[in-house]
């Protein structure tokens, strides 16, 4: 693993020719065409750029800010409305599941909007400058409880996260997800951005799931302790996703957009009902928007260690040492990641990491009272998850260019938007599944004297240590149907030659 974070960091230029670097793009085409002026037909080199140091940090940065709020509304939040505001667990879950319903609506119209604003300053770029200072202000605001009775705290819970975790969050992160793909097309270009991205998502998670606590105890406890800690995270947040506007450049332009457009009269403007269709009809973006949906089940799923720390094993404090175990390992996921995806593919690399969560979990089945071997679990559940997070959002980026390939319209924020609907559904799942099986299972806010009924109890296990499972085992039957890895050279190489006006190859439009 060290030598993967050294050169991750390090090294600017892969050894041999990989999968979207130019050379591998013009081997490809001269394999095809067999002429020794098929090397005219790769893109443009500033497109298949490699992003040096600084823009990757810069990149990654604004992962540690999106996660920094993330994780504290996935670990936190939950235990937050019903352990310190008050509020039954069930109305927790369906704050959640119609909070998560009107993001993924969100999520489309900002990619709508992405598509069809001109803007100055980039496609992407200009959402996080406008939008970064108000983000932070939201985080304070959502983790607040100011006496308003029992209904007014339900409709202030609503609105702050509402503003918070669907209004912003999407308005600023769907141009930061498709900000990778107008950074660079070569693929292991986006696999390097990619991981500095899931490394920033890591220093992002550690730190939030490390001190949000210990700084909740500092400030004394109770409802404002809540808001002083989150009142830091967001001048944090805000700070984060200006540094990545300042100093990330967007070089990727459609191939409706260059020189030659004239000669390619089949590519058109993005119309929205067409490339929606477009997209249902496209079976990887269809398997990465369900796979999103269950991926982001399981990752709310860590929201429940708070309960599983204060009432299996009767320390709440120790869900700091779980989450922050859990986070570390699933940076390890990611590092790890990185040959494997190299040497095997995303799709490869994904399959070995189902199988890794469901091992660690049946670990914790083993012995669940024994926190040794809770955590042992955890950790090796967290490297599967970390290894799927290392790889996902690169190939939502291969989807992209799959996209362009079939339809002949490149839409990138439509595109990511579509999959990150998904992802919202399952993150408004998993925190309505909490709030409702909780609710079913007659949990009590604070216990009744410290405890809880054991229907309780035996609710709180099956979302800790089964449901994970269940989930990393849909993941891999999902991963059966996703074969885009090995054609993916071509279809960059087929893109290049419609870019240089040479004709096409007669490739299936599936």
């Amino acid at each position: 693993m060290t030598a993967a974070l050294v050169g991750l960091f390090t090294r600017r230029e892969p050894i041999a020719a990989v999968a979207g670097s130019p050379e591998y793009v013009r081997d490809s085409l001269m394999s095809r065409t067999a002429r020794a002026e098929s090397t005219t037909a790769v893109a443009p080199p500033v497109e298949m750029r490699i992003p040096g140091l600084g823009e990757r940090l810069a990149y990654g940065a604004g992962d540690v800010a999106s996660n920094l709020v993330f994780v504290a509304v996935s670990a936190f939040l939950t235990f937050f409305y019903t352990d310190v505001v008050g509020i039954a667990a069930g109305t927790v879950g369906t704050i959640f599941l119609i909070s998560r319903i009107l993001a993924a609506l969100f999520d489309l119209a900002v990619g709508i909007a992405m598509e069809k604003l001109s803007l100055r300053g980039g496609k992407a770029l200009p959402w996080l400058r406008w939008l970064g200072v108000p983000f932070g202000l939201s985080v304070a605001l959502m983790f607040s409880a100011p006496g308003l009775g029992e209904t007014g705290k339900i409709v202030y819970a609503f609105l702050t996260f509402n503003l918070c975790a669907t209004v912003i969050y999407s308005a600023i992160n769907i141009p930061y997800g498709v900000l990778a793909s107008l950074m660079t097309k070569g693929q292991y270009g986006r696999a390097l951005l990619n991981t500095f991205r899931m490394v920033g998502c890591y220093v992002g998670s550690i730190a939030i799931t490390a001190a949000t606590l210990p700084m909740v105890k500092a400030f004394g406890g109770g409802s404002l302790a809540w808001t002083y800690t989150f009142a830091i995270v967001g001048v944090l947040v805000a700070a984060l996703f200006l540094v990545t506007y300042r100093f990330c450049k967007e070089v990727v332009a459609p191939a409706h957009d260059s020189e030659d457009a004239a000669e390619l009269p089949r590519h058109q403007p993005v119309k929205v009902g067409a490339t929606l269709r477009s997209m249902l009809g496209n079976r990887y973006w269809v398997i990465l928007l369900v796979f999103g949906v269950v991926l982001n089940i399981l990752l709310s799923l860590p929201a429940v260690s708070m309960y599983y720390a204060k009432y299996i094993l009767r320390d709440e404090s120790i869900a700091t040492g779980i989450l922050t175990l859990r986070m570390v390992a699933e940076l390890g996921g990611v590092l790890l990641a990185v040959p494997v995806v190299r040497r095997w593919g995303k799709r490869n690399a994904c399959l070995v990491a189902c199988v890794a969560i469901v091992a660690g979990q049946l670990v914790v089945a083993g012995s669940p009272l024994r926190l040794p071997v809770v955590m042992a679990g955890q950790a090796i559940a967290g490297l599967g998850a970390g290894a799927i997070l290392g790889s996902i959002f690169a190939m939502v980026g291969d989807v992209i260019e799959h996209e362009e390939w079939r339809s002949h319209v490149r839409a990138d924020g439509m595109v990511y938007s579509g999959i990150s609907v998904g992802q919202k559904i399952g993150a408004g799942l998993g925190g309505t599944i909490i709030g409702t099986v909780l609710s079913l299972s007659g949990y009590a806010p604070n216990g009744f004297g410290g405890a809880q009924p054991d229907s309780a109890l035996m609710a709180t296990s099956f979302l800790f240590i089964w449901l994970p499972a269940i989930a990393a085992v849909v993941m891999a039957l999902l991963l059966i149907g996703y074969t885009l890895d090995k054609r993916y050279a071509s279809i960059v190489a087929e893109l290049a030659q419609r870019r240089a006006g040479t004709r096409a190859g007669d490739l299936p439009r599936d």
